[in-house]
């Protein structure tokens, strides 16, 4: 995969505010299964940059200036991404063979949907282009214990399953991965804030909190586990 693929990969689409003032939150009850069910199709994840330093005053080669939960660097994480990328294997062939599952990483309320928008955006030379369409996403977000919300981004258009005001489970199906909004190529854009907007690393690691907020983490290397927690979990 090319750098510019994977600087593309995702890009925030709207600002964020610094993680600082929510290191020392504790999970409290919340620990996350892995957001997708086919993980066989998932062997590359961007990450989220821990280095608090925002380097796009620079040359597009300061892009690439990132560090990861565990202290890894570029092409695992890039500026000033605030969440996590899971790239579907495949690519858009992929997609269009049925695609894969999103669910719930937590039980919670769904807060805010977005269906319904184009999704085969897609990186060029310049960089993303959505065909002549709006470029907006289509997604969930799901709000959970203590105010904090997962955000799932770039939808396939049509997948979204749920509605605001949905009670979900852990596992339930939220949708389905696509390339919708600021993406250039089908992928899950996976992400932890509070109600204000903080955003969250839910990997334990030197950079990132001492907690992790997975039920259970896994290597770097691989995936969080698909488990969710027990229900005693955080008493």
């Amino acid at each position: 995969m090319s750098v510019l693929a994977l600087l593309l990969a995702c890009a925030p689409e709207t600002p964020e505010a610094d993680s600082a003032s929510v290191e020392t939150i504790a999970r409290g009850e919340l620990a996350f299964r892995f957001p997708l069910v086919e993980t066989e199709l998932f062997l590359l994840t961007v990450g989220v940059d821990m280095d608090r330093e925002d380097h796009s005053d620079g040359s597009a080669l300061d892009a690439t200036l990132c560090t990861t939960y565990d202290g890894r660097t570029f092409p695992y994480c890039y500026d000033e991404h605030h969440g996590s990328d899971y790239i579907l294997e495949g690519g858009f062939e992929a997609m269009d063979a049925g695609s894969a599952d999103i669910v719930a990483a937590a039980d919670g309320v769904v807060v805010d949907t977005s269906d319904g928008h184009y999704d085969r955006c897609h990186k060029t030379s310049s960089g993303i282009d959505c065909d002549g369409n709006d470029g907006l996403p289509n997604y969930v977000v799901v709000e959970h214990a203590g105010g904090w919300r997962t955000l799932y981004w770039h939808m396939l258009n049509g997948s979204v399953a749920v509605e605001p005001g949905t009670s979900v489970k852990c596992g339930d199906a939220l949708g389905r991965v696509g390339s919708s909004g600021y993406s250039s190529q089908p992928h899950l854009h996976f992400g932890v804030e509070n109600a204000d907007g903080d955003w969250l690393n839910p990997y334990a690691g030197e950079f990132s909190q001492p907690e992790t907020w997975w039920q259970e983490q896994g290597p770097p290397t691989g995936l969080p586990s698909t488990d969710c927690a027990p229900p005693d979990v955080g008493e």
